[in-house]
């Protein structure tokens, strides 16, 4: 114990003197070893620091005690290296799980991520109105096809251009399955509600303007715009419906007029509108929940209920009855929440961008810096060669890469050069996604994928070197997961034997007992008269030595008028917590269905012995501790620490 004293003297030491502040650059110099193991000072500090925040100031005596944590933990750590924990399958699929996460934001273009907030936030303070015809394209589509779906789109923006109603043009050409209803209008509609290439044609797009043709994965879409106007936020709101079916008979129609409008009267007379709706709502997914809905924007519902919703003015508010095209409705304003400021909205805003098609634009731009950054080349022209290898059992998943002659050059970077070998093995593992794309579809995408998760993986191997904070943070999971594992098998485990906590329980009694505690009797009885007497005959039944259970037999000789019960407790506890102002050592009360309560104090003690079940959380605590204590000092005796 003199010897690792003096070493953390030592390494506390050279700590202090490596900079005069830790703000300053962090130092490499070895601090100490564990055998062959070196830890640097930055390690150390960098841990330091993170958990000792709350001051910009150093502490010796706080650093010599947080470096006997350290030393502890890089002992445990080693010995969780040397038993190869961190080779199983089933760790190093967790380790990799965590590494992929921690990666993610090292993956992306940061001001291309802060272009993307800024648009989203701006995009989100307003709506537009607008109608689409769609065009669709099928995954099977040849460039020649796709060339001429295009063109059909195109003739179609024509014929709106040259004065053609939008709607007509839609019903005739538009594949949207809800443009006979609608004839292509969408109505308002905001940011993260469409496919993001529409939505940026749209938000684009003047108003009273006709955009050219716009891909998405869907198709081509021409879209039109009607109107701008600034975001109206959310509205939250309950409903009730009476269901009117289509082509419902007028008596039908009436009927179901009728029973909305005698509800309305009952909630207007004062009925509590989430008990009436779930007594005669017709909306199945909402009548259980009384009505209540989730927040509702702009374009997220149908029209009519849309406009009657957001027009009522405040929260308690109740509609009139209106019609819509599933029935008749009641709807009652529960909340209403406008667009927030960007530093209000920002979690939101990065949780939506994060699970959306704009995410890609992000990615995009960070590929293209690390092929520049890593001299990325490539002749896409021997992809011809590719497809010209694939047969019809690509479309079974049975199709085999074959050895070729020519294994021509595709690309090349930094880390590595790959050849069409290399690619058609790719491809041989993933015929599977082929769905109903063409073959030369198919190779296309498939070789953009080959290409980006072969940069990113290199790039994931370059994180550590080029950023210290996620190699640090990259060594503290693992290292704090071998922690977990190896003090789950040398401690954790074994202080759930229960052989062994009675054993440890046994040996340590000494360690459990009580403080002061108070030894009473509780006799209860309905008779008052009999209340009297027992309180009379306690000095008696005291000095005679006569039990609290024996003492009440005289008064149940004929039945049982009184019961008791002899209790222990703490001086704080309730029942007995005023028992020092007690005449006597009694105290009388009256409960509330009239039974009388005789509490007498029996004795008080000190230090009485717990039995094990009073205190088992705090003897597994302790056994744990002896456990760790014992391992440490195995740990020490085995490992070698030393300052350098």
């Amino acid at each position: 114990m003199k010897r690792l004293r003096s070493l953390v003297l030592t390494a506390a030491t050279i700590i202090l003197c490596s900079s005069y502040s830790f703000s300053q650059q962090l130092s490499s110099k070895v601090l100490l070893t564990i055998d062959d193991t070196p830890i640097t000072v930055d390690e150390f500090k960098s841990i330091y620091l993170k958990n000792n925040t709350s001051s910009s100031s150093v502490d010796r005596v706080a650093m010599e005690d947080y470096l006997k944590l350290f030393i502890n933990f890089k002992l445990k750590v080693q010995e969780a290296r040397n038993q190869k924990i961190d080779t199983s399958a089933a760790f190093v699929t967790e380790y990799k799980g965590y590494i992929n996460q921690l990666a993610q934001p090292y993956l992306t273009d940061a001001a291309s991520d802060v272009q993307l907030l800024d648009e989203a936030y701006e995009r989100m303070r307003y709506e537009v109105s607008a109608s689409h015809i769609l065009i669709n394209i099928p995954e099977s589509a040849s460039p020649a096809d796709t060339l001429k779906l295009y063109r059909k789109a195109l003739e179609a923006r024509t014929r709106v251009i040259k004065g053609e109603s939008f709607g007509s043009v839609a019903i005739s050409t538009s594949n949207d399955p809800s443009v006979s209803r609608n004839s292509g209008f969408l109505g308002y509609f905001s940011a993260f509600q469409m496919v993001y290439p529409f939505e940026t044609a749209a938000y684009n797009t003047p108003k009273d303007s006709v955009s050219l043709p716009v891909r998405t994965r869907f198709g081509y879409h021409i879209i039109k715009v009607h109107d701008k106007r600034p975001a109206r936020g959310q509205v939250k709101v309950a409903h009730i419906m009476i269901r009117v079916q289509p082509n419902s008979n007028p008596q039908d129609a009436e009927n179901a007029r009728q029973k909305i409008v005698d509800i309305h009267n009952r909630i207007k007379s004062g009925a509590d509108f989430a008990t009436v709706a779930r007594e005669e709502s017709q909306d199945p997914g909402t009548a259980k929940n009384g009505g209540e809905l989730p927040w509702l924007s702009s374009g997220q519902i149908i029209p009519e209920f849309e406009r009657v919703a957001f027009g009522l003015t405040a929260d308690g508010e109740v509609s009139e009855p209106f019609q819509s095209t599933y029935g008749w409705h009641v709807v009652k304003r529960l909340g209403r929440k406008m667009v927030g400021t960007k530093e209000e909205m920002l979690p939101e805003i990065k949780s939506l961008v994060a699970k959306d098609s704009r995410n890609i634009k992000s990615r995009e731009s960070f590929l293209k810096k690390i092929k520049v950054e890593y001299g990325f080349k490539e002749d896409t022209v021997k992809l011809s060669l590719v497809q010209s290898i694939i047969d019809s059992s690509f479309y079974k998943g049975t199709w085999k890469a074959p050895v070729l002659k020519n294994n021509a050059f595709l690309f090349s970077f930094s880390g590595g050069t790959y050849n069409i070998s290399d690619f058609t093995k790719f491809i041989e593992g993933n015929q599977r996604f082929v769905g109903q794309y063409s073959i030369s579809n198919f190779v296309r995408l498939a070789y953009n994928e080959f290409v980006n998760s072969t940069l990113i993986t290199y790039e994931e191997s370059k994180l550590g070197e080029k950023h210290p904070e996620f190699r640090q943070l990259s060594k503290e999971y693992l290292e704090g997961m071998m922690l977990f594992e190896i003090t789950n098998n040398v401690v954790w485990k074994k202080s759930t034997d229960s052989l062994g906590i009675v054993k440890f329980f046994e040996a340590n009694k000494g360690n459990y007992t009580w403080g002061e505690r108070i030894h009473y009797a509780v006799y209860t009885t309905n008779d008052a008269k009999v209340k009297d007497k027992i309180v009379a005959g306690l000095a008696k039944r005291k000095s005679k030595n006569i039990s609290p259970s024996n003492y009440i037999s005289k008064f149940n000789i004929k039945s049982q008028v009184v019961s008791v019960e002899e209790k222990s407790a703490n001086n704080d506890n309730p029942e007995i917590a005023s028992f020092k102002t007690w005449k006597n050592d009694n105290n009388v009360s009256v409960l509330d269905n009239g039974q009388f309560v005789v509490t007498e104090i029996l004795k008080v003690t000190n230090g009485d012995p717990k039995n094990l079940d009073d205190c088992k959380g705090q003897v597994i605590a302790d056994y744990q501790q002896k456990l760790e204590d014992e391992w440490m000092v195995s740990l020490k005796n085995k490992y070698t620490v030393s300052v350098d």
